[in-house]
């Protein structure tokens, strides 16, 4: 049966390059917070096993980068768990680079790792996102995409590492951040009412946010410090994702792009 235009246009609609394009071509004419695209669909390799993808939009500002990956979705909503007691955030555990000379060496030094910035936007920050029609038994969806994510930040900090350099020192922040057009609530409980037989809450208040912050241990290779012990370990692996809803990208972005405390130590100021 010879499919008409409406059957074809329906194809087309499902698929997510559209949404990831409208976004990209949105950022690209307002350029919020002089935020600028330098790349898409940029191609990663992973050397230690092969594995690769594609970051869809890459993002520049001074020394800063932003990496995005956009999540269209088909009516959900994604509802984070944000105990009452919570106040919003500025803090965000990013990755940054350097590489350079360092002081009186002779050679240059290449440098990655992770660490906690106070950024200009504050937001709600959430361990937990529940996604309708995800199982038990599933791996949590926005913890798949949010470390395939970093993945591909950390191979794109491999590559641009590899660079020549005409500088003297390089510096460079990195956002990790996915747009989507699903609906983002917070779900703020008290932990005290969660019924202990249960584990089910009797009320709880719901809040749409245009943006939030989730902040778990999540799958990288970058590490930013010898590891002494597992609580070391547990809070070293944090990880933060900014997580955005589409229509209000172009305000998120005017606020994200400066750091909030330009007086707070900075991890590579030892090696100028």
């Amino acid at each position: 049966m010879t499919e008409n235009n409406d059957d074809l246009l329906n194809i087309v609609n499902k698929s997510g390059f559209l949404f990831q394009t409208r976004i990209e071509k949105e950022i690209e004419a307002t350029k919020p917070g002089n935020w600028t695209p330098i790349a898409h669909e940029h191609r990663w390799v992973d050397p230690l096993d092969g594995k690769e993808g594609y970051i869809d939009l890459i993002l520049e500002y001074g020394i800063e980068r932003m990496v995005i990956e956009c999540k269209k979705v088909s009516e959900a909503k994604w509802i984070f768990l944000v105990p009452n007691d919570q106040v919003k955030t500025n803090r965000a555990k990013l990755l940054w680079t350097f590489e350079g000379l360092i002081k009186q060496d002779a050679y240059r030094k290449k440098i990655s790792a992770w660490h906690n910035f106070q950024t200009k936007a504050a937001s709600l920050e959430a361990l937990f996102c529940i996604i309708r029609g995800q199982g038990e038994n599933d791996t949590p969806m926005l913890e798949r995409l949010s470390s395939y994510l970093l993945r591909s930040i950390e191979n794109l900090v491999h590559e641009e590492l590899e660079y020549e350099k005409r500088a003297t020192q390089d510096l460079h922040i990195y956002y990790p951040v996915i747009v989507t057009n699903s609906t983002l609530l917070a779900c703020q409980y008290e932990p005290n009412n969660i019924e202990i037989s249960s584990g089910q809450l009797a009320n709880a208040e719901f809040e749409e946010v245009p943006f939030i912050r989730f902040r778990k241990n999540l799958s990288s290779s970058v590490k930013t410090k010898e590891i002494r012990d597992i609580k070391q370990a547990n809070l070293d692996y944090e990880r933060t994702i900014f997580i955005i809803n589409s229509n209000h990208v172009v305000d998120i972005l005017k606020q994200i792009n400066l750091p909030y405390d330009i007086n707070a130590p900075w991890p590579w100021e030892g090696l100028k």
